[in-house]
């Protein structure tokens, strides 16, 4: 905070000054201080009174520096905490992302029923990403933080296209030659598909799921985990201020 006392003791000593002119003043009136004094005491009254509008004119501008100064401030850490504020939402996007694949696996009671049974669905925004960049001008203090969120996007990449190569694999290869093999829509056990399938289409299907399945674990825990410990960085930095939460 800053000190005002030398401030204060400029306008104690000028109102002062000008209490003597008043008292002054009331003497020549009668008589009891020569008139020629009356001359002196214009001149420091005078003095006093240009003295008293500089300093006046002088706290004026002092105050409207330090307050554009303080809105200059405020705009800044505003900016920063919209910045900060957008990826926690991109966070909390990717997991909205990865928990609707969940949902497309949880319709399946079985491994064996993702692999052959999964349709090709689609229904998450994909482009949807953290400018670590961004935020690291901001988090200068946190650098295993933007490491960390840094990797776990290419996690949430890494999972989403898991999810697009199983279900072009599914399209492309799976689907027709099951439709082919006139399979589609049958319930087949393990050893039935396996017998009746080419081996790579046999294994792939399994694969591709076993790698969805496990890239689609470890998005949704590690985002998790981001987005506590990037809020919290948040809080610490501006504890002031509100940062987007997760619904429990």
């Amino acid at each position: 905070m800053k000190n005002y006392l030398p401030e204060f003791l400029g306008v104690a000593l000028a109102f002062l000054l000008l209490n003597l002119w008043y008292l002054s003043g009331i003497a020549i009136e009668e008589g009891v201080v020569p008139k020629h004094y009356d001359h002196i005491i214009r001149i420091v009254t005078v003095s006093t009174s240009a003295l008293v509008g500089a300093f006046a004119a002088f706290l004026f501008n002092d105050h409207l520096t330090h307050a554009k100064e303080k809105r200059e401030k405020e705009t800044l850490v505003a900016d920063k905490v919209a910045v900060l504020n957008k990826a926690l939402l991109n966070i909390a996007l990717q997991l909205n992302a990865i928990g609707n694949i969940e949902k497309l696996l949880s319709r399946f009671t079985n491994e064996h029923e993702l692999a052959f049974k999964m349709p090709a669905e689609k229904n998450f925004n994909e482009n949807i990403f953290i400018d670590v960049n961004e935020i690291a001008v901001i988090l200068t203090d946190y650098p295993q933080l933007l490491m960390e969120i840094s990797v776990q996007q290419d996690g949430f990449i890494q999972t989403v296209e898991s999810l697009k190569i199983r279900h072009e694999f599914y399209l492309k290869d799976l689907q027709p030659k099951m439709y082919e093999l006139g399979i589609l829509d049958r319930k087949f056990t393990v050893g039935e598909y396996e017998a009746a399938l080419p081996y790579y289409l046999f294994k792939g299907a399994y694969d591709s799921v076993l790698v969805l399945q496990k890239n689609v674990k470890s998005s949704s825990e590690g985002l998790e985990k981001r987005f506590s410990d990037l809020r919290s960085a948040c809080k610490e930095l501006y504890p002031g201020h509100r940062f987007m939460n997760l619904k429990s």
